[in-house]
């Protein structure tokens, strides 16, 4: 079946699934809604990010049927340990492909593109994509990675923002907000990489992986969208303004972005 005339089917099928979970409790169907608002608008970010670079028709299609399914392991993960911490109950991404086998949700569809989708939604959390991984599929993992990162950043500095009013565990993976900053931490970003999960101490460490996340952009656009909306500098905002460290991070990321979305 071709992708176009098969995605309406997918959505039906997804928002079919996701509806068994919904809860009268409302902190639970809050963090719910919260991770159906953030499929809606990677879908939003995947389809502006591909189509500057160059993709249509089904091409489009799949890679808006991977942003829609690429958190559907997040569903059952809340469900079932009232966490949405990975490393507090198991890889989301990983539940998300059995999810997506067990309830055959892209049964109809062509072996190569379900295969291709699979596999975006299976790397799209990881701290690096696999070494061995090239051309088409490899293209499609980065365009998800870049288009959840959109929103994740729209998601946390909105938080962040507000963040006097009302703290929420779920977006802070329950870390203690303190001043420190790990070594790792320091150390990782000063030499450009990615801040892993398990070197993170405290809600600084946790912004500053989220800044971090520059070194691990993949299209121009997406780069823009980040100096768009100035995302580095919200997340900058909510940092101990007194921090040389903190200081040291930021700008070298800053620097980075600049030199990205420089004309060509």
């Amino acid at each position: 079946m071709d992708m176009r005339t098969y995605l309406p089917e997918l959505k039906n099928r997804f928002e079919q699934y996701i509806k068994q979970f919904n809860s009268p409790d409302p902190n639970i169907q809050s963090a719910l809604n919260l991770k159906q608002a953030h499929t809606r608008r990677v879908c939003e970010a995947i389809l502006d990010i591909g189509g500057h670079e160059g993709l249509t028709g089904e091409d489009l299609c799949m890679a808006e049927a991977m942003a829609l399914l690429h958190d559907i392991g997040r569903f059952e993960q809340f469900s079932r340990y009232k966490t949405f911490s990975d490393g507090r109950s198991e890889n989301h991404a990983l539940l998300g492909v059995k999810v997506i086998e067990e309830n055959a949700i892209l049964e109809g569809i062509d072996s190569q593109i379900a295969r291709t989708i699979i596999r975006a939604v299976k790397c799209h959390n990881r701290a690096a994509l696999p070494s061995r991984e090239n051309g088409r599929d490899l293209f499609f993992m980065k365009l998800l990675r870049d288009a959840d990162k959109v929103d994740i950043w729209r998601v946390v500095t909105d938080y962040y923002r507000d963040a006097h009013q009302e703290r929420n565990p779920t977006i802070e993976l329950n870390l203690p907000d303190t001043p420190d900053i790990s070594d790792a931490v320091y150390s990782s970003l000063m030499k450009g990489e990615i801040v892993q999960m398990k070197d993170l101490g405290t809600l600084n460490d946790f912004k500053l992986l989220q800044v971090g996340w520059i070194y691990d952009v993949n299209f121009r656009r997406t780069f823009q969208i980040v100096r768009e909306k100035g995302y580095l500098g919200r997340i900058r905002k909510a940092l101990p303004s007194d921090s040389l460290r903190i200081k040291a991070v930021y700008e070298k990321a800053l620097t980075y972005l600049n030199r990205k979305t420089a004309n060509p």
